[in-house]
């Protein structure tokens, strides 16, 4: 027998659906309809419309009254050009596919290179291409290893794209930019259906996938279910189903891609049903045949050896003797007996007592006979009781009421029981068997017991299911996808059901005993999916309800952790989750809550706060333990010496970690005895240096601390500290010197010469008068130059002064002067360019006003 198992869900998916339906409402309307494209990728369905829709590939090869988008969607130039052409154009695009358009342009305009995963070729993926512009397609991880460097990237799959694939893209895109956006377009439908027959795969040992071989969805399937180990065979229609499909197997599975009707899926399965039907009613008769033929032997062999009796002993009522003698009624083998007539008189003729008496009685029913009536006739199927008459190592002979025992094989045993048959097993046992074959090639039939035992399992567990009870598995395995358990018969649990929570591994499952809530539990379809997640989480809703009710601001409970995330810790303080948060972990700063904590750790943790309404619980574990800086007054006190580890570093100094939860500040200026320009070049993170406590304030939570107050004090060194004051000096100089007043003299001078010279070229009569006023612009750039030489002089010798401290301090408040020194000269620079400027706009001035004299004196000329 052969069980057939459907994937659910199988056929078409919503957005087929959609397309399918649009184009029936468009066929009843009637008129000239065309689909830009095949609607779907099921050559059956186009061929069945092919009356009502015409497939056209470009919205210019016709016009009419409807035009269908197919459900692929189409890029927008097609669009553009469809328009005007046709009385109205129907979007069949898939919901998903529109999608994926959606955000192929918007990341497009957002400035995003849109990588999209998928087959180039594919319309969808054309089409998708068609509304980001200029996107790049990529199949597998391999093509986008080829891809150049860029800014952003936002990645879009193929709908039908096996999620693993879009994995595997896009942990090479991540390679590839500083910024990745990945786009959640590939279909749930696709998604479930996928997952659907990959776990049907794994349980069968023959897959059949129904649909077009032009399906990208369909021919994922086909590799999904290879992938998994079973045997495929991709078919597109019931016509294709052949015997070879169903021969020696005992378990087939069904799955179909999003393009296939339910009809079609409909028909493969009841061929198959057919073909294993027929295949069985050949083997039997061919079996028949053979008894008939080993029959008649042994009747022909039977008449050769038989004497032949008298005449006069053959029962024959006309030749009857007399009532006194004796009949022989000893019973005769129905293969050798031939039929004889009886007559009515004979019939009727009574029978003496004496000769009923020596006539065979029938024997009574026994309780086996009396249950399942007599067992001469072996079906194939039929769960029959029997009795062991022979026990073996490696098997039973077991009379199941037929013309020879069964043979029951430890293959055919549950595995305990066939570890030791002869301890689990005595002849006479009376034992439930199924006969899987009527004979073998030795006659015998073939029994199971194993089969049975899982029958009776199965109505077991499907009583336990429909009641809602729990069962205990103890976990056998790890598949893909979750885990095997034994519950009499073997059962599988998700990777989501085994837990409350992620479990990475789940090999550290096996051999561990679960309570389990029946999810699914179909005989023929081979199917028992189990979940340890729903009894966890009927047992945690009991205890979260118990767990709220006790709760209480200020308690202290113990927890495990559960899941740690980048602010916190999420705990289970008794089937509610509290959350700790990173900055209530210590008294000092956490930088990530996996430095503290891990998953599994169990802790005590501090109720700060519970809101009934939310159930929301927020948790402290620092609130257990001393804040430190009640006692640093007193472990610290001024003046103290201690070492620190330097954690950061500032452009004002470094902060030193005094013990988890205290730290204090090293100015820049508490470094080092000479000027440190940068903090780096005294001490590193990392480093563990000597201070002196200079300060405590536990209420502001700061500690002032000295690098230098625990060094030596230097020697005074006179021949540095006289270069340093020289130095300064002339660099004073040299700012003046840079200060630009004799620059600013000579652009004063220019401005001068330009002003005489058109003076001169104007006229001769005012050159006295213009010459008086160029002398007074003279003299005002002297007396400014000579305000700014003096006050330069009178600076440099104050640094000359004030540099001649011959000590260690005096080089560092030299090199203070010299930029106070630096800065007024910058002030002297400022106010002779202000000077300046006020001498050209009185020359100016003056200009003008000789103008004016000029013009009137050449007009008294002419005059």
């Amino acid at each position: 027998m052969v069980n057939i198992s459907i994937a659910e869900p199988a056929g078409f998916c919503v957005g087929v659906k959609r397309a399918m339906a649009l184009a029936q409402a468009a066929a009843e309307r009637g008129g000239s309809i065309y689909s830009l494209g095949a609607l779907i990728h099921n050559p059956q369905v186009i061929a069945a419309m092919k009356d009502k829709i015409t497939v056209i590939d470009s919205p210019l090869a016709a016009r009419g009254d409807t035009l269908i988008i197919r459900s692929h969607g189409a890029p927008p130039q097609l669009l553009a050009a469809a328009e005007g052409r046709y009385g109205e154009i129907i979007d069949a695009t898939c919901p998903f596919v529109r999608r994926a358009q959606q955000l192929a342009a918007e990341y497009q305009s957002a400035g995003y290179q849109v990588v999209i995963v998928g087959d180039a070729a594919h319309p969808e993926v054309v089409g998708i291409r068609g509304w980001a512009g200029q996107a790049i397609v990529v199949a597998d991880a391999a093509q986008a290893q080829a891809l150049p460097q860029f800014p952003r990237i936002a990645a879009i799959a193929q709908t039908t794209l096996i999620a693993a694939d879009y994995a595997a893209v896009c942990a090479v895109l991540e390679g590839k930019t500083q910024q990745l956006e990945i786009a959640a377009t590939i279909c749930n439908y696709t998604e479930q259906n996928q997952l659907a027959t990959r776990r049907l795969a794994e349980r069968v040992e023959r897959m059949v996938i129904v649909g077009g071989r032009n399906s990208s969805n369909t021919l994922k399937l086909a590799q999904i279910s290879a992938a998994a180990g079973a045997d495929v065979f991709h078919i597109e229609t019931a016509a294709e189903v052949d015997e070879y499909i169903v021969r020696g197997v005992s378990n087939i599975g069904v799955s179909a891609g999003a393009s296939t009707p339910e009809v079609i899926i409909e028909e493969v399965v009841e061929k198959m049903s057919e073909l294993e039907v027929l295949q069985d009613t050949a083997a039997e008769e061919q079996n028949a045949e053979q008894q008939n033929a080993v029959a008649e032997n042994a009747i022909v062999e039977d008449s050769d050896n038989e004497k032949i009796s008298e005449p006069e002993q053959v029962l024959d009522p006309k030749a009857a003797p007399d009532a006194g003698e004796a009949i022989d009624s000893s019973p005769v083998e129905d293969i050798a007996a031939p039929e004889q007539p009886v007559s009515e008189d004979a019939a009727e003729q009574p029978v003496s007592e004496d000769a009923a008496a020596e006539q065979p009685k029938a024997a009574e029913p026994d309780a086996f006979t009396a249950e399942y009536g007599d067992m001469k006739e072996i079906r194939r199927g039929a769960r029959v009781k029997g009795v062991i008459v022979q026990v073996k190592d490696d098997e039973l002979l077991v009379d199941i009421g037929g013309k020879s025992e069964g043979v029951l094989t430890s293959s055919e045993l549950t595995t305990e029981e066939a570890k030791d048959i002869k301890g689990h097993f005595n002849v006479g046992d009376e034992i439930d068997v199924l006969i899987l074959r009527r004979e073998n090639q030795e006659g015998y039939p073939v029994l199971s017991k194993r089969r049975v035992d899982q029958d009776i399992v199965w109505d077991k567990l499907a009583q336990l299911k429909a009641d809602k009870e729990i069962v205990t598995g103890k976990v056998t395995d790890v598949v893909k996808g979750g885990v095997l358990v034994d519950v009499g018969i073997r059962g599988f649990v998700p990777a989501s059901l085994v837990s409350m929570g992620f479990v990475e591994d789940l090999s550290t499952f096996v051999g561990q005993e679960l309570q389990l809530k029946i999810i699914e539990c179909d005989k023929h379809a081979n199917k028992l999916v189990l979940s340890a997640k729903a009894v966890l989480r009927g047992q945690s809703k009991e205890q979260k309800a118990k767990t709220l009710a006790e709760i209480a601001e200020g308690q202290t409970r113990k927890g495990v952790v559960r899941r740690l995330t980048n602010f916190g810790a999420f705990v289970d303080i008794g089937g509610v989750d509290g959350l700790l948060h990173v900055s209530e972990m210590a008294w000092y700063r956490v930088n990530h809550p996996s430095d503290l904590l891990k998953e599994g750790d169990e802790i005590e943790v501090y109720i700060l706060g519970v809101n009934q309404e939310s159930e929301k619980i927020s948790l402290g574990l620092k609130q257990l333990i001393p804040n430190p800086w009640t006692l640093v007054a007193e472990k610290y006190p001024e003046g103290s010496i201690l070492t620190a580890k330097v954690m950061r570093t500032t452009t004002f100094g470094a902060f030193l970690e005094v013990e988890p939860g205290v730290e204090g500040l090293v100015h820049i200026s508490q470094m080092a005895h000479h000027r440190v320009d940068k903090t780096e070049d005294v001490v590193k993170p990392g480093d563990m240096v000597e201070v002196k406590v200079l300060s405590v304030d536990p209420e502001a939570k700061r500690m002032s601390l000295s690098i230098k107050a625990v060094l030596p004090e230097p020697e005074p060194e006179e021949a540095p500290a006289e270069q340093a004051a020289e130095q300064a000096v002339e660099e004073a100089a040299e700012e003046v010197a840079e200060t630009g007043v004799a620059a600013i003299v000579a652009e004063g001078k220019e401005k001068a010469a330009e002003i005489i010279a058109e003076g001169k070229e104007l006229f001769e009569e005012g050159k006295s008068e213009f010459a008086e006023k160029v002398e007074e612009a003279k003299s005002e750039f002297a007396e400014a130059f000579a305000a700014a030489e003096a006050k330069a002089i009178e600076k440099i010798e104050e640094g000359k002064v004030k540099a001649g401290v011959k000590s260690a301090k005096a080089k560092a408040k030299a090199a203070d002067k010299a930029e106070e020194l630096k800065e007024d000269l910058s002030e002297l620079k400022e106010e002779a360019k202000e000077e300046l400027a006020e001498a050209v706009e009185e020359a100016k001035e003056a200009f003008a006003e000789l103008k004016e004299k000029i013009a009137d004196k050449l007009s008294d000329k002419d005059e």
